[in-house]
């Protein structure tokens, strides 16, 4: 299906501007807004005269937003999507289509049309739902990989690790030194009972210490997706599901970002959005003291898919053609994983959509960022000293020694 684009003379003061223009002339009567998610967009359910709907999608540039929630990736995720239909049409297929590409000078709006589904981690939600979830997750990371990673492939810049992995973090501290400078001028601090070195110290120090040749990928891929989160996957019915929102990127791209994006979205991701954080601080002498967990504790379905996730990867034809020759793809996964905590929290600095604890209350972004930033401290500390004991990792150790 052939999108429709086209520009429009409005300079737009907010989101609510551009979606007034937007279905005027399309004729559509906005319905409510979709608050899921966790991008800087703003979404909306929408129908026409015929009574189709429609997910209005719409991004307003705004300063001090992250890369990644920034309004020319957003502009990105149009090509992208081409390219994969172009170069991976069988995964091109389960991309949900852009019906419309509307574009102003500070803003954009793409629609697609609405998929009636689940989120994919709904499974987990219910009680005895972990085989639902993971017959999902088969066909999605065998369609991921097989049929977008897989169709062409490149070799690595030696920067990859630092640029990419690690890097985009430390490209964000700034934004979160200025929501946080206390927390971020702290060089150590204790998080729930555990004394760690503060990121802005020990990654530099891992980058120095662990990017050597085993620890970086053996190849890349298309970029088939880059933000697979949870929420980017829809579910229909039995096994049917389609994709939304790349990255908004087209350079080749390592499989293991996305795979660790799925875990990251078990262990802290969607647990946060749903049901908010506890965070309490104290100081020992001069070294700042937290305790951070979840309002309620995790679900049980997420606790034992995080078990299970890295075995069952292994098992899975797709990954085992992917990461052939990829001794430490696990290893690997274990560090992109705690780096996607990390780089969370710029990111919920950017995400203006109310989100509510499961107390009812309002989790502000400041919580959600504070939140992020704790838990990533934790696991990236946790990880150092496994790294530097020379063992390999203990991938239950890790995921399971925060007691989420």
């Amino acid at each position: 299906m052939n999108k429709k684009s086209w520009r429009e003379d409005l300079f737009a003061g907010s989101e609510l501007e551009v979606l007034e223009l937007v279905c005027e002339r399309l004729k559509f009567e906005v319905i409510e807004e979709i608050l899921e998610g966790g991008s800087a967009a703003r979404v909306w359910l929408a129908n026409d005269s015929a009574g189709d709907r429609f997910a209005v999608k719409i991004v307003v540039a705004t300063p001090g937003v992250v890369d990644g929630h920034d309004i020319d990736s957003f502009r990105l995720k149009v090509t992208q999507i081409d390219s994969i239909r172009t170069k991976a049409p069988k995964l091109g297929e389960t991309y949900l289509p852009i019906l419309y590409n509307v574009e102003g000078e500070n803003w954009a709006c793409q629609i697609t049309p609405y998929f009636e589904s689940t989120d994919q981690a709904a499974p987990l939600r219910q009680p005895g739902g972990e085989d639902v979830f993971f017959r999902n997750y088969a066909r999605f990371v065998d369609d991921l990989l097989v049929k977008g990673y897989g169709v062409e492939t490149a070799a690595p810049p030696p920067d990859y690790l630092e640029r990419i992995v690690i890097g985009r973090f430390l490209r964000r501290i700034p934004m979160l030194e200025s929501a946080f400078p206390e927390a971020l001028a702290a060089d150590n601090m204790v998080i729930n009972g555990h004394f760690c070195i503060a990121p802005k110290i020990l990654l530099p120090h891992l980058l120095r210490q662990t990017a050597h040749p085993d620890m970086s990928p053996v190849r890349l891929g298309l970029c088939a997706h880059g933000d697979a989160n949870t929420r980017n996957v829809l579910c229909g019915i039995e096994t049917e599901f389609r994709l939304i929102d790349p990255r908004g990127s087209t350079e080749f791209w390592d499989p293991v970002y996305d795979l660790a994006k799925s875990l990251f979205c078990l262990t802290v991701w969607d647990p946060a959005l749903r049901l908010g954080f506890n965070i309490c601080s104290s100081a020992r002498g001069e070294t700042p003291d937290y305790a951070v967990s979840f309002q309620r504790p995790l679900y049980a379905g997420y606790k034992r898919a995080i078990e299970e996730f890295l075995p069952f990867l292994a098992q899975q034809a797709g990954v085992q053609e992917m990461m052939q020759g990829d001794a430490c793809w696990k290893s690997r996964l274990l560090l992109t994983h705690d780096l996607h905590v990390l780089a969370e929290a710029p990111c919920r600095l950017s995400d203006r959509k109310p989100k509510f604890g499961a107390d009812g209350a309002l989790s502000t972004p400041e919580d959600l960022a504070l939140g992020f930033y704790l838990l990533g401290t934790l696991f990236i500390n946790e990880l150092a000293r496994q790294l530097e004991s020379g063992d390999e990792l203990d991938a239950v150790r890790h995921l399971s020694f925060i007691g989420l």
